[in-house]
């Protein structure tokens, strides 16, 4: 049964509250496009109330809501870039748009910051969870080509919580999260807070719990339905890693040489 119909079923059993999110819901099509944060904020309904919503018409959370609703009215979704065209044509167009929109996002201070904390950090801590993990695995890859062996990365949840909580306010925590809502990233980085040290974070919401409780951070701010995230393009998290590691190699003699070495280690391996 399609959750549209669920809720026409059931709309003489619902409470006011929950009436007033189905009216913000039939009223903003692009909840799909939305985050829980944003949905409390706009509709003036509380995260518990959304949340028994959900489960009361059979979905076991918020994206699970927003996942079926796109299924489920594919037509109801924005225009896409790709629909004109070729297809390489409007894959590059939504490229070049995902990018652009970032780099509205983020200033040169904020890179310069990001860097500064990198060199002075004595440790450095990788955190990221499910999707975002190979993005926090490239840039874990980049800081030991540059010379930061004082980088560490873990697959593990329980294993980011133990190393986590053995920092000090000498130490950065840098936090990959799409959503920045995901359970298990918010409590690794509460630690880090506990701990003292900075956090800073990659993430597609510029108001979600991560970015609240990060001293620092940088926001994509990727426009796509919940169902395409999942698997959606991370092309401007990447570029975020592009512009933070090219800067360290171009304002640092001492990354320059680190990359010469390291690369000097396997050269002979290459044919």
């Amino acid at each position: 049964m399609l959750i549209t119909d669920i809720i026409e079923s059931q709309s003489n059993q619902f409470s006011a509250t929950e009436r007033k999110l189905i009216a913000y819901i039939h009223n903003n099509p692009n909840i799909i496009f939305k985050t829980i944060t944003e949905v409390i904020e706009e509709s003036k309904v509380g995260y518990g109330s959304i949340i028994r919503f959900c489960k009361k018409i059979g979905c076991e959370g918020f994206q699970d809501f927003k996942i079926r609703l796109a299924t489920e009215n594919p037509n109801g979704q924005q225009k896409s870039d790709l629909e004109e065209n070729s297809l390489l044509g409007s894959y590059r167009k939504l490229v070049f748009k995902q990018l652009n929109v970032t780099m509205r996002n983020i200033d040169d201070q904020t890179i310069i910051d990001i860097a500064d904390a990198i060199i002075q950090a004595r440790k450095i801590v990788l955190l990221g969870f499910g999707g975002s993990f190979p993005m926090a695995e490239e840039f874990a890859y980049r800081l030991l080509r540059m010379g930061f062996d004082n980088t560490s990365l873990d697959a593990d949840n329980h294993m980011q919580s133990y190393r986590v909580s053995l920092l000090n306010e000498e130490d950065v925590v840098f936090v990959f999260s799409f959503s920045g809502t995901t359970n298990e990233i918010l409590d690794t980085v509460n630690v880090a807070k506990k701990v003292k040290a900075k956090v800073i974070s990659f993430t597609n919401h510029v108001k979600s719990p991560l970015v609240k409780l990060s001293d620092l951070f940088l926001i994509t701010a990727i426009r796509i339905p919940a169902l395409e995230a999942e698997l959606g393009t991370r092309l401007p998290f990447y570029f975020l890693i592009e512009v933070l590691t090219n800067y360290l190699y171009d304002t640092s003699q001492q990354v320059r040489n680190s990359l010469k070495t390291t690369y000097d280690s396997v050269s002979k391996k290459q044919m």
